[in-house]
């Protein structure tokens, strides 16, 4: 049998489920209080901690639906561990936007973890989850949004990557990356966003982590809240907070993710309409045609457009007007397929 635990003031008996706020008061110039809401579902038996969150770029919500589904069937009295959900940018949320005039550009929230107790309004908010969510958590799943016009891909980092986490650490966010069930595992193996995004910074202090990309910016994507909703809930399984055996598609690609876009992402050189003549998930060979771009004036084709490198169709451009020197298709290298 578990103890009660205690998350930021609110107190949670076993087999229990309790919402609450984080509170910042003073936060704005007229005086109020800024809320954060949590919620907190303790198992009646010792084990793990799952930290949860959802949003901090205020327009990627395709996650909340999953964690609706999968929060409003579980049953604390029969979980073994704890499950901490957070709603952390209340901000960009009622503005539905990626970031709001209080963060940092363009990264949004997501490029000031774990936060300034005496920083700006968003460093603040930042850190307050941080100390009084995060830092119960073994394990970190991090739920943002991408474009339609991707697979569903988990980011994570190579062994290596961080200077300060052990090879545990990196091993075990691969394993959390697979088990979340996405098509696509996208592995970073350079440094990104300064170390400071949510992921990296957890990963810096020893605690596995992932980015889940839900493809889809519309309000509902069947696929892509299925796949959040089967993930997090492998992930839990996995721990032994709840019971049950992984559900896993049969087969998942692992791609290279590099900083520099020049190598994986093809570009124009010249101005007009461009038409795709490849599709997410094929593989190329560099120099393979990925599309064409033809003028609207005399309908002719200006530019036959080229993969810049071997690989796997991971984004095509959505609107189809292009300029000289913007990204049209990227092809990041495969590094392995994975049989499950």
């Amino acid at each position: 049998m578990s103890e009660p635990v205690k998350v930021a003031g609110l107190t949670v008996r076993p087999g229990e489920k309790a919402r609450s706020v984080l509170t910042i008061p003073n936060f704005w110039a007229d005086g109020q209080s800024l809320e954060i809401p949590f919620m907190v579902l303790h198992g009646k038996k010792l084990g793990k901690t799952l930290y949860v969150q959802v949003a901090q770029h205020g327009s990627e919500i395709m996650g909340l639906d999953a964690l609706r589904r999968l929060i409003n069937e579980l049953d604390p009295g029969k979980m073994s561990g704890t499950l901490i959900y957070c709603l952390p940018n209340p901000l960009a949320f009622r503005e539905k936007s990626r970031a709001t005039m209080f963060d940092p550009k363009p990264g949004g929230m997501n490029r000031i973890w774990p936060g300034d107790p005496e920083g700006s309004l968003t460093e603040r908010m930042a850190h307050k989850i941080w100390t009084e969510l995060v830092s119960h958590a073994d394990e970190v799943v991090d739920l943002h949004t991408a474009s339609r016009y991707c697979p569903v891909w988990v980011f994570y980092e190579a062994d290596g990557v961080s200077e300060k986490a052990p090879s545990e650490t990196a091993r075990r966010s691969e394993e959390m990356a697979r088990l979340f069930g996405a098509p696509v595992l996208y592995v970073e193996t350079e440094a990104y966003g300064g170390r400071r995004t949510l992921r990296a910074s957890c990963v810096d202090n020893g605690v596995p982590a992932i980015v889940p990309e839900l493809g889809g910016h519309a309000h509902f994507d069947e696929e892509a809240v299925n796949i959040a909703y089967r993930g997090v809930k492998n992930i839990m399984k996995d721990l032994g907070i709840i019971n049950g055996d992984a559900e896993l598609p049969k087969r998942q690609v692992k791609l290279k993710w590099r900083a520099d876009p020049k190598v994986y992402v093809s570009h124009c050189d010249k101005g007009g309409v461009f038409i795709p003549t490849v599709s997410l998930g094929d593989t190329v060979k560099e120099g393979d045609e990925v599309g064409f771009i033809y003028s609207p004036r005399s309908f002719e084709t200006l530019e036959k457009v080229k993969s810049p490198q071997t690989g796997y169709v991971f984004t095509i451009r959505e609107n189809p007007v292009v300029h000289p020197g913007e990204r049209l298709v990227s092809v990041p290298e495969i590094i392995e397929w994975l049989e499950n």
